[in-house]
């Protein structure tokens, strides 16, 4: 009986050996928010050397890739969006309110501001043709009159 318990704990040490692992190991622990993120393909990104921004309005420069069909979507190939900590990268807003997208057309350097819904998504609420109406466009739409 003795040479079979035995038997049975070493089969299990071996085990755990060949997995690469210990008897007396501890859980791996849980990223924080802070420093990865799983991603859906399994990779990992490591968010530790990055301002994420904690504000829900942020404001960047980009190239509209696509126009909605609706004229109510954009595809835009953007920089770091300021204020929310949102790296450069291409994706898809959707518009908010009144913005109004006529005359914009795929190719156009504009400059904008986003807002996060209640969905966590992004959307514009405004934007401008640097292009045709200079660089600091996005600053003359504002109204800063109650900020300093």
């Amino acid at each position: 009986m003795k040479l079979f318990i035995s038997l049975i704990a070493g089969a299990g040490a071996l085990t755990l050996t060949a997995c690469g692992q210990t008897a007396e190991t501890s859980p791996t622990p849980e990223p924080s928010a802070d420093s990865e993120m799983q991603m859906a393909e399994g990779e990992m990104m490591d968010h530790s050397g990055h301002d994420m921004g904690s504000g829900d309005i942020g404001h960047a420069t980009g190239v509209i890739k696509s126009v909605g069909a609706q004229g109510d979507f954009l595809t835009i190939d953007h920089g770091p969006i300021d204020g929310i900590g949102m790296g450069a990268m291409t994706m898809g807003f959707d518009i908010v309110g009144d913005v109004d997208l006529t005359g914009f057309e795929d190719g156009d350097m504009v400059s904008f501001m986003v807002k996060k819904g209640r969905d966590g998504s992004y959307r514009i609420t405004a934007i401008c043709d640097t292009g045709a109406s200079g660089d600091d466009c996005l600053d003359a739409m504002m109204d800063h009159s109650g900020h300093k």
